[in-house]
């Protein structure tokens, strides 16, 4: 297997001292796939994970609309959210199940504890609703159900919904996945090239279609819904009405900007490190004019509850489009 070669992103810099440091890899893009920049490989193999949710709910508009089943914007935005389980997510993911006929044991994600704290401790035993793709599934067999899907097999690659889904991720970012794998919630997981989920965020910041305009704009009015109040995408949501985002697994984070030349961006960090993505990819949105809040674009190295020291995006990424 050839190693693509990561680039420095970001340094973690405790009293003046380098600590820690964070490579990988970032492309940005266009509606047409012209690459505006980069830094490492813009061809990277990579599992795009999460971040393809926006495009795996076209899939699901596709059916229900066959089916002449409607989704608000709370079920369409809960749809593409990694959510941190809280009542709210976990209330409008149920809702999507019983729109179906269906409860939380048709899910075929794995029960899951919320990371929101004080739901946490309200909710001690792990269950399916409380998984952060617990929305996606329940649209999954919403759709799937719809058009008379087996709920047991929603999740095999030969359905309609998962070949649909192939078919629409290939159409918005204008390449060929390669796979599946499988994901940690159990759902197919697809392979692109960085590029390829750059201009798929691009096209959905431009509204290139109906579908993908209806899908911004649900992410954006609810941003809230997508991942919570601590996560980086609801963060620069709730920043910038320009901006869509959402996140991925193994530090794979993709936006949208919205403007005269839509672009996408699209970041993945080489060892996993989340902690890393967010600062870079809000770097170059700062450098693309968005709002951005601070404590993602400056986070603070923290000793003894006091800041000693930053979490710092290297140079080569501030002047990546300067």
């Amino acid at each position: 297997m050839v190693v693509s070669q990561a680039v420095p992103l970001l340094d973690v810099v405790r009293d003046g001292v380098l600590e820690s440091q964070h490579t990988g890899h970032v492309v940005v893009c266009d509606v047409d796939g012209e690459i505006v920049a980069h830094l490492g490989d813009v061809e990277l193999p990579t599992y795009v994970r999460s971040a393809a949710k926006p495009f795996q709910a076209l899939a699901t508009l596709d059916l229900l609309a066959e089916a002449n089943v409607a989704l608000d914007v709370n079920g369409l935005a809960i749809a593409c959210a990694s959510h941190d389980g809280t009542a709210i997510h976990q209330i409008e993911a149920a809702r999507l199940l019983a729109e179906a006929g269906l409860d939380e044991t048709a899910l075929q994600c794995p029960p899951a504890l919320p990371t929101d704290v004080p739901t946490l401790l309200a909710q001690r035993e792990p269950q399916p609703l409380a998984h952060n793709c617990s929305g996606k599934h329940a649209s999954f067999l919403l759709a799937h159900c719809a058009t008379g899907g087996d709920p047991a097999d929603y999740l095999q690659p030969h359905t309609a919904l998962q070949r649909r889904i192939y078919e629409r991720l290939a159409d918005a970012t204008t390449v060929t996945p390669t796979g599946p794998g499988v994901d940690g919630c159990g759902a197919p997981a697809w392979v692109l090239p960085l590029r390829g989920l750059a201009t798929g965020f691009a096209r959905l910041a431009a509204g290139c279609t109906p579908e993908l305009s209806r899908i911004r704009s649900a992410m954006t009015a609810r941003p809230v819904l997508i991942g919570g109040d601590d996560a980086f995408d609801t963060q620069m949501m709730r920043a910038s009405n320009r901006v869509v985002a959402k996140r991925g697994a193994e530090a794979v984070l993709a936006a949208g900007l919205e403007g005269e030349r839509a672009l996408g961006i699209a970041v993945k960090i080489a060892d996993g490190g989340k902690r890393a993505d967010g600062p870079v990819l809000a770097a170059i949105l700062e450098g693309l004019g968005a709002l951005v809040p601070a404590p993602v674009r400056y986070p603070v190295v923290l000793a003894g509850g006091r800041p000693h020291g930053a979490l710092e995006v290297r140079s080569e990424v501030t002047a990546l489009l300067g």
